[in-house]
């Protein structure tokens, strides 16, 4: 292709100087976080979901998690056996949300989504990343280097998001969130499904109706 023939994408002016005008405030952000609480993290992770999107909407279209409500929205880095790969529905159905559920496996290509463990550390690393592949965008980049950016960009929202659940060393996928019994036969998990394992193991059976018993027929005396 000649350099005469390259035309600018309508809208990647606009969307380039709103990426660089999102990413300084997610960046702060991130640099800002003090400790190590889940909710330190919760406006990091929509901030960098902001600048996701707008990413996002550089690169090139992809289809991302077969899913009909959000079908360019975020990936469950860990979705259980048989659900989809969209992580709102599977953050809903996580909470007892019947309704939501999310399209199957993808064939398109997917966004980054970094393996665990995932730290404050990883975050910051992948933040500096960030900055310098913005930096070298320019109107008349390539498509691949949009694309590269939006996977760092999905990346990093990905590990913000997973920093802001609830801890819990039980790694209850129905409640993530739940406190430990150290007491639960087989060793300590969640406290909530140690309860209800008790319970049903406690719950009196139902009465069965048994048969009458027939005793023999008694013989009249007579004199």
């Amino acid at each position: 292709m000649q350099p005469s023939d390259f035309r600018v994408p309508t809208k990647r002016p606009y969307l380039l100087r709103e990426l660089r005008s999102q990413l300084p405030s997610a960046d702060d952000r991130v640099r800002s976080i003090s400790g190590h609480d889940p909710t330190e993290y919760e406006a990091v992770a929509d901030a960098l979901y902001r600048v996701f999107v707008t990413a996002r909407n550089l690169a090139p279209t992809r289809n991302t998690t077969n899913c009909a409500t959000h079908p360019n929205g975020p990936i469950d880095p860990e979705p259980p056996q048989g659900w989809g790969r969209c992580l709102f529905c599977n953050s809903n159905r996580r909470i007892g949300n019947p309704q939501a559920r999310s399209g199957g496996p993808v064939s398109a290509s997917q966004y980054d989504v970094p393996p665990p463990p995932y730290t404050y550390e990883i975050l910051y690393n992948r933040m500096r990343q960030i900055n310098d592949a913005v930096y070298e965008l320019a109107l008349c980049s390539p498509d691949d280097a949009f694309g590269v950016v939006a996977d760092l960009m999905h990346g990093a929202f990905i590990i913000a998001r997973e920093l802001s659940r609830p801890r819990s060393t039980s790694k209850c996928r129905v409640h993530p969130g739940a406190p430990i019994d150290p007491d639960a036969p087989g060793g300590p998990q969640c406290l909530f499904c140690s309860t209800a394992a008790n319970k049903r193991a406690r719950a009196v059976p139902p009465p069965q109706i048994r048969d009458r018993v027939r005793h023999p027929a008694r013989r009249r005396y007579t004199p």
